[in-house]
């Protein structure tokens, strides 16, 4: 965990860094930037508390003091497109700082997992997209991953924004620099680009944690954050308990407590005893198998090895886990590709056997502990070491378990920790506009994703000054598992979730990629077509641009008259038409969450569905599962979007 998330020793208030810090600009503020045009730019930094500095915009000159936390901001008049301009900051008659080739122009945060991280290069056509990458007018700033259990005021050390070129656009997300190369050459205004994303991040961690206590919906997971703040081995205590509820929760649960190493469960040797991917153990249960897999090894202290304080090493597990130690929880942590080192408290460790059980939760490729071997073992407080990299048994967890409770300071499964890592230290910057592209790692709790998003979206307008911040929400493409059957849920109620949220604020667009996935490939990389839809949208959102449908065909209504469903849509260009047949797929009726699939055809510019008078059907979906094909478009190629309704009579 030390690796991955920042000690609270570090994690100093902003007052306290100030006090030991020469006078400075945020960390936001570098060479090469995009400041907002056309909107109030505040400059903001530290200082001593109390001190003045005068800040400089050009010509323009103003005095400020730093409050009783050390933090100063000053407004200037905004400034049309164009520059470059020059920021400076003062102390006294002395230059501190001066910050070179700033432009006005259009600012985009560009947010979200693995697919709106996935860099140009990889992109299709990925070299001749670097290649072509070198624009003085778009200004880049990668924000490297980083997370912390409170908000921070600087950036990751090394973040700046750099002029884009073949060398700093290559490792930048594709989306958001395909989106802002077309913007930048419709409007013809310096565009400047913040990539802050993480894949297999869920939503919570992008959301404050002031914003989820407000949202009444999480204060089980906002008190464990604060209390790990104050002690973390309380919070984890209190967080093991919580996890061996939800396991004693399930109806399989015989009494026996696995994360004791219990020795009446059906414990199974590993291949030679040693650590490795689970899916390469030969064991056909586990080939391909995602969800839980406990661990366990016993070793022998001596009663004065037994006494005092240790630290236990794990080497690497992938993706979760919870690890106990004679029954006590000692480490809980999210990520892959570091080891764990857990502190034991003093009194866990007996003499004689001693017991090492840890529970890993994988949600993708392979899994487990990995070792090395090397790096697991027992360090005691009497300088001696014990190796642990032998003797493990393991037990599988039902594959229908379900997710565990993800701990509130796991960096990208947990809340908050990114908000405070890698939004934190931007907010006070103004923006044209956010792309959104997340969702894949909420799939699994979709019931909850459109308030998350609504939350996400309310508090991300109060952190950059703008209540009607335009944010551009990519609906998830088709990927996985073909229907084949009406009622099937997968992805159809993320994407459901993603067009409520949308559909219930005016400055929120729904860019539909349905089309534009793979089922085999979790990672489509024609990118093209996505940033294609996402100028679309954000045209109409944030520059007013008049576009029919900027989102392709919306659902209107859905009406009943006997044995006919009338569906009418909205934001159609051109017309309705079937691609491959006369016949609109995707269709399917409900009653009381029973469905049955159905089709329909185009008949002046609605979707006429014919039902026999006896079937019972209140409500109406298309487009729904992991990775349906539909068929149903405009005249402009862009695909009617997914959605769940309530049939009304007529």
């Amino acid at each position: 965990m030390a690796k991955m998330i920042r000690t609270l020793g570090v994690l100093v208030g902003l007052a306290g860094s100030a006090a030991a810090e020469p006078p400075q600009l945020a960390s936001v503020f570098t060479d090469h930037m995009v400041v907002q045009r056309e909107a109030p730019l505040m400059l903001f930094g530290t200082a001593e508390p109390g001190d003045a500095v005068s800040v400089s915009l050009d010509d323009a000159t103003q005095s400020v003091r730093a409050g009783l936390d050390g933090r100063w901001w000053v407004d200037f008049e905004p400034l049309a497109a164009g520059g470059p301009h020059t920021i400076t900051l003062k102390a006294g008659d002395a230059t501190v700082q001066a910050i070179s080739d700033v432009l006005s122009g259009d600012v985009f945060l560009c947010s979200g997992q693995s697919n709106m991280e996935w860099p140009l290069k990889s992109s299709l056509y990925g070299d001749r997209e670097v290649a072509a990458a070198g624009i003085d007018q778009i200004r880049l700033l990668k924000v490297s991953k980083a997370s912390a259990i409170s908000p921070e005021a600087a950036l990751p050390e090394g973040n700046a924004w750099h002029v884009s070129a073949p060398e700093t656009a290559a490792d930048f997300s594709a989306v958001c620099f395909l989106t802002g190369k077309a913007l930048q050459a419709e409007h013809d205004v310096p565009v400047g680009l913040i990539d802050a994303s993480w894949g297999g991040s869920r939503i919570e961690p992008w959301i404050s944690e002031t914003a989820l206590a407000a949202s009444g919906q999480h204060d089980a997971a906002v008190n464990l954050m604060r209390l790990y703040r104050d002690d973390p081995p309380a919070a984890l205590a209190l967080y093991a308990e919580q996890w061996t509820g939800w396991w004693k929760s399930h109806d399989w649960y015989d009494g026996r407590d696995p994360w004791t190493g219990d020795a009446t469960l059906d414990w199974m040797p590993t291949p030679d005893w040693r650590l490795s991917d689970w899916s390469t153990w030969g064991v056909p249960e586990l080939e391909g198998f995602l969800g839980q897999v406990w661990h366990r090894v016993t070793f022998t202290l001596t009663p004065e090895q037994a006494t005092g304080a240790a630290s236990v090493s794990i080497g690497q597990a992938d993706d979760v886990d919870v690890t106990w130690l004679n029954g006590t929880a000692i480490g809980a942590t999210h990520g892959w590709g570091f080891g764990r080192v857990y502190d034991v408290p003093a009194g866990v460790l007996k003499p004689g056997e001693n017991t090492l059980v840890v529970n890993v939760y994988n949600s993708y490729g392979g899994g487990g502990l990995t070792g090395p071997e090397e790096d697991l073992h027992v360090d005691l407080a009497d300088g001696s070491s014990v190796p642990i990299a032998q003797g493990w048994t393991w037990l599988k967890v039902p594959g229908d378990a379900g997710n565990p409770m993800p701990a509130p300071w796991y960096p990208i499964q947990g809340f908050s920790m990114l908000h405070n890592g890698m939004i934190a230290p931007l907010e006070g910057l103004r923006l044209k506009g956010v792309l959104w592209y997340q969702g894949e790692s909420n799939a699994g709790d979709a019931e909850a994703y459109e308030d998350l998003l609504t939350v996400l979206v309310k508090d991300w307008r109060g952190a950059f000054r703008d209540s009607d911040l335009s944010v551009a929400v990519i609906q998830l493409p088709r990927w996985g598992a073909l229907p084949s059957a009406a009622g099937t849920e997968g992805w159809g109620t993320i994407r459901e979730a993603m067009r409520r949220a949308a559909a219930a604020d005016d400055k929120v667009g729904l860019v539909v990629a349905i089309d534009l996935g793979d089922p085999m490939n979790l990672h489509p990389p024609e990118k093209q077509h996505v940033a294609d839809r996402t100028v679309r949208v954000m045209d109409a959102l944030a520059y007013g641009k008049p576009t029919v449908g900027p989102s392709g065909p919306e659902i209107a209504r859905a009406e009943r008259s006997g044995d006919v469903i009338r569906v009418a849509f909205e934001g159609v260009e051109g017309d309705l038409q079937t691609i491959s047949s006369d016949t609109a797929i995707g269709f399917e009726t409900c009653f009381e969450g029973a469905c049955r699939y159905v089709s329909g055809m185009v008949v002046n510019g609605d979707v006429m569905i014919g039902l026999p008078s006896d079937i019972a059907a209140d409500e109406l979906r298309y487009c729904q599962g992991d990775s349906p094909i539909c068929n149903l478009f405009d005249s402009n190629g862009l695909p009617a979007g997914p959605f769940r309704v309530e049939l009304a009579d007529r």
